[in-house]
């Protein structure tokens, strides 16, 4: 396995398969792309703390799962495959019990689980500082906070799992409610120790410290202005061709005015492109591509709906393609950054 995963092809490669998902219910495609996710998710390690926190999110989300099926098996009660029938009186779960429900649920499930497994896969693999440093200067801070929200859940994981193994080496056995303070308050206590950390260490290396801003020039915010106001104007006497391009413009200026007040970052690992990554980023883009075409073109081929009548799904070349192209992280070796 290789080092430094480029943010920017598992962000695109990532994009494509939540598109990918999302558009389909047709479950030969949710097949081909479960397959997918599952050869990348073993194929990298999960040793970070991201990759152990999120395999119990897996965990959770697969009983989650589980219990959607039940409840759309046990609330639906359309569908010509009749497998058993409950009692009428029963409320909402009494009435016929369908392979029709069990089939959607089934469907429903595993794109719930896919999902995961992506997120999964692109927190595991792409570190967060090379995320942070894909944003612009002026959404720095928001970056940051963002990111330390994310580091909350595997932080929080992994107290709540050396809390655990020291007081099990103590002898002590979780029986009731009462035996949880015992592990509540010290990882509370680890949780706002790290947060301290954090921002000792932020405010060592002087994250938001003002900077000298460069004072945008008078005829540019000039400008903004007077597109702003003739695109008010234009848009509320319903002239929206010509509202359009001012909009357009007064966002530009707007961009501007706000990148030259932006603190200044510096850049000591600018992101690196090699073979792997160009490969990456050209299957994802080809995946978007070939399922856009076919969402365009052959919409019926990718959706399915077993009610009222259960049939075989449609089935066609270029979405399962798309699919496919989808395991080529595992194929090349997935790239790991540090979480």
């Amino acid at each position: 396995m290789r080092v430094a995963a480029n943010p920017v092809g598992w962000l695109v490669w990532s994009l494509a398969a939540m598109f990918v998902v999302i558009t389909t219910r047709n479950p030969l495609y949710l097949a081909l792309a479960s397959v997918a996710f599952v050869a990348v998710y073993l194929a990298m390690g999960r040793t970070s703390v991201a990759g152990e926190a999120w395999g119990t999110v897996l965990r959770i989300g697969i009983v989650i799962a589980l219990l959607n099926i039940a409840f759309n098996l046990l609330t639906v009660h359309a569908g010509d495959h009749v497998l058993t029938r409950l009692p009428s009186g029963i409320p909402i779960f009494g009435g016929a019990i369908t392979f029709n429900a069990l089939l959607y649920g089934v469907v429903s499930a595993v794109a719930l689980l896919d999902l995961l497994l992506i997120a999964a896969i692109f927190s595991t693999v792409v570190s967060r500082a090379a995320l942070l440093r894909l944003l612009p200067g002026q959404f720095a801070a928001i970056g940051v906070a963002g990111i330390v929200a994310l580091s909350f859940l595997p932080q929080m994981l992994r107290a709540l799992s050396e809390v655990r193994e020291a007081q099990a080496a103590r002898g002590f056995r979780v029986r009731s409610v009462r035996d949880l303070p015992p592990l509540v308050v010290p990882i509370l206590h680890l949780g706002l120790e790290r947060a301290f950390d954090l921002a000792e260490a932020m405010e060592s290396r002087a994250f938001g410290s003002a900077v000298a801003a460069v004072p945008p020039r008078r005829p540019v915010v000039a400008f903004g202005l007077v597109s702003a106001v003739c695109a008010v104007v234009f848009a509320s006497i319903g002239n929206l061709p010509v509202a359009l391009p001012f909009g357009l413009a007064t966002i530009v200026v707007l961009w501007k005015v706000t990148a030259l007040r932006a603190s200044t970052r510096g850049r000591y690992r600018p992101v690196s492109w090699d073979r792997a990554d160009m490969l990456l980023l050209a299957t994802a883009a080809l995946t978007i591509a070939l399922h856009g075409a076919s969402l365009v073109i052959m919409p019926d081929v990718l959706a399915y709906y077993p009610y009222p009548r259960l049939t075989v799904p449609p089935f066609a070349l270029w979405p399962s393609i798309a699919c496919l192209l989808l395991v080529m992280p595992a194929l090349m070796g997935v790239r790991h950054g540090t979480s």
